[in-house]
């Protein structure tokens, strides 16, 4: 039986799945021609800019393509650059960077027209453009019985590239604006997407953008690792400066060396079958490591390299690693283990990442992840040990407070709330505050030590205690100036109500939750709701039995008072005797009511205070009105109105904040560390 009946025949529309649209960012496209590059053996590759005309162009000295090259390997989609061999080189050794034969697709996802020109030593000049509207012409109108083929326009030969070699003109961008600041981004990415380049073989190669060599420094992120934990042989904290160091071993840098070899399990094994290399660092700030609007500049992930070009942008985002570290980590991996000749291809179609459920991949994944929350552990314990250091760097007036602390050992318990903030991972006026209110915390927690030295009081324990209790006033001083602070806002919007003429009950609501407006001496109130319940039949019989109107009142109580607090209506004036006669009853009435669930009690206090506006008639006169005063004090009523409230509690609270500023030493200190300016 014949073999020919049936037969395979693949449409140009393959071309848009497999590189016309595959690719999402232009670092990744260039990153596979000047690959491309790399497995042609070239020394040395530039890539430039033309920000007026908007093109880009890439040229190399590699070995160069004749014609039976580019239709048989460039121009043929899918055509393997290896040959299966387990260990397969290029003629001048190189392992090659490529597989698929589908980089060159990648550039139409960036722009509509390429020009190719190339020579290959002792060959013909050779020039042809790809034209992605012409390709794309094809695809719409092809007949899907009979596949068409794309042939290239030939061109005219007008490239210097001496005697081999390639240029690949790249022209109309599509998403691309072309400017100083795009094209200094790009070769910072360009940096970062390629790895050691003349580590395995003698055959250099360098990379040239605008004319300047790319160099290891130009990836532009070592100077924000503050740890380094490294894989392998390389010291990658040789580009790393600002590294922390252990003033204990002669300021040697904080870089730790991690095994790398591991089992198909992904468990740490000497003899185990993979084997990785790179680094992973831990930044000073999450904020080191944010790109902001721009993805492609965000640090905070691990990249996984493959012969030597980033094979996938990310793996960190695989781990659901608890706590707040992963905030702060980058690094790049070395896994040559995920592209053997010899074994099957599991890079996905794009080459931006790997199949999951190749074991390879599940092998790494295991031990990184397991590697990971070890670092992670080891970070906390380092943070601890940096942290009163850390501090310091950061706001320097904390060293006045560290270096004074008594008794030394203190300094151990002060380390911790350092470390710990410096795992929150805030900066600037945030981790100022913290450090402020971290000092207050600690400074109180003395108090309790001295109170414990006062049980136990010794001949030789009494310097401690004097020094732990001559911080107490400061300590007290520093908590009741933020109190009143706080107290001074509720002035504002007290006074905010009233200029806007809040109903009463709204002001009557929020004075009753801050009964420290009436009397400063009323620090802590309590609510009541059965009480306030009993009261309001009291009331409501009380009116009814009167035939007046209710007023607007809230009870709370304070100590061993029972404060009744009632708002008239503004607007209306009433003189001193009427208000005798409205609350008089109701003092009587309430009285009577709580003396239920205290049989007997003569000695209930309750206090009434009436705030209103305007002032009764006649109060305008001093003395008038402090006689009228002494009478209302006999039955326990207190009158102001709502501008003497305000008043007055203002004028208390602000000269308490003036007086006191003067005289607290710790809360000038904790000013100064708040306020700091890095």
């Amino acid at each position: 039986m014949s073999n020919d009946r049936y037969e395979m025949s693949i449409s140009l529309n393959v071309l848009n799945h497999l590189g016309l649209n595959l690719y999402s960012n232009t670092p990744a496209v260039l990153a596979e021609v000047i690959a491309n590059s790399w497995d042609a053996d070239t020394t040395e590759v530039h890539v430039d800019f033309d920000i007026q005309n908007k093109t880009i162009t890439i040229v190399d000295n590699g070995i160069g393509m004749d014609v039976s090259d580019i239709n048989e390997k460039y121009l043929f989609v899918g055509k393997s650059k290896r040959n299966g061999d387990a260990d397969f080189k290029t003629p001048r050794g190189r392992k090659p960077m490529g597989r698929k034969g589908i980089g060159k697709l990648s550039l139409f996802s960036i722009a509509k027209k390429i020009s190719v020109y190339t020579r290959k030593a002792g060959g013909d000049n050779e020039a042809f453009l790809m034209d992605a509207d012409e390709i794309e012409k094809i695809i719409r109108n092809e007949d899907p019985t009979l596949p068409k083929r794309y042939a290239p326009t030939p061109i005219s030969f007008d490239a210097d590239i001496g005697c081999q070699g390639t240029l690949i003109k790249i022209e109309e961008l599509k998403n691309l604006r072309l400017t100083e600041a795009t094209v200094a981004g790009l070769r910072k990415r360009l940096a970062r997407r390629f790895g050691l380049m003349n580590s395995d073989t003698d055959l250099p190669f360098q990379m040239f953008v605008q004319g300047k060599e790319v160099e290891f420094a130009d990836r532009d992120y070592f100077h924000k690792a503050r740890f380094l934990f490294q894989y392998g042989d390389y010291d990658y904290a040789k580009h790393c400066n600002n590294l922390d160091t252990d003033s204990n071993a002669g300021n040697k840098k904080l870089s730790f060396p991690r095994p790398g070899r591991f089992d198909i399990d992904g468990k740490p094994d000497a003899n185990g079958e993979y084997e990785i290399s790179g680094w992973i660092a831990i930044a000073r700030s999450s904020k080191d490591l944010d790109g902001g609007t721009d993805e492609d500049d965000n640090l905070n992930k691990i990249t996984v390299v493959v012969r030597n070009k980033v094979a996938q942008e990310d793996i960190l985002s695989e781990f659901r690693i608890g706590g707040m570290m992963t905030k702060f980590v980058f690094g790049e991996i070395y896994a040559e283990f995920l592209d053997q000749d010899d074994k099957p291809d599991i890079a996905t179609s794009n080459r931006q990442k790997h199949k999951e459920d190749d074991e390879r991949y599940v092998a790494l994944r295991r031990f990184l992840d397991g590697d990971l929350r070890r670092i992670s552990t080891e970070v906390d314990k380092l943070k601890e040990d940096k942290g009163v250091e850390e501090a310091i760097k950061h706001n320097p007036h904390i060293k006045e407070w560290y270096d004074g602390l008594y008794p030394p050992q203190l300094k151990d318990t002060a380390k911790k709330v350092f470390a710990a903030i410096d795992r929150a991972g805030v900066d600037g006026a945030d981790r100022n505050a913290l450090y402020a209110d971290g000092i207050v915390s600690f400074e109180s927690r003395k108090i309790h030590s001295a109170l414990k030295l006062l049980e136990e009081i010794t001949p030789e324990n009494i310097p401690t205690l004097l020094r732990h209790l001559s911080s107490i006033d400061e300590i007290e001083a520093e908590h009741y100036h933020n109190i009143v602070k706080g107290r001074l806002s509720v002035i504002a919007k007290i006074d905010e109500l009233n200029k806007n003429k809040a109903y009463e009950h709204c002001m009557r609501d929020y004075i009753a939750e801050h009964l420290w407006l009436l009397d400063p001496a009323w620090e802590r109130a309590t609510e009541y709701l059965h009480v306030e319940k009993s009261l309001k039949r009291v009331i409501d019989g009380v009116r009814s039995s009167k035939k007046t109107v209710r007023p607007d009142i809230r009870y709370r109580r304070v100590a061993n008072a029972h404060v009744v607090i009632e708002l008239k209506r503004r607007g209306r004036r009433v003189d001193t005797f009427e208000i005798q006669q409205q609350i008089v009853p109701y003092i009587r009435a309430v009285k009577e009511e709580l003396q239920k669930d205290t049989p007997g009690n003569r000695s209930l206090i309750i206090e009434t205070f009436c705030i209103l506006d305007p002032l009764p008639e006649n109060w305008d006169d001093p003395e008038f009105r402090r006689a009228s005063e002494r009478s209302l004090e006999a039955y326990g009523i207190r009158v102001q109105s709502y501008k003497e409230l305000i008043n007055n509690a203002y004028s208390a609270y602000s000269k308490y904040i003036t007086d006191s500023a003067k005289a607290a030493t710790l809360r000038e200190l904790l000013n100064k560390i708040r306020n700091h300016q890095a």
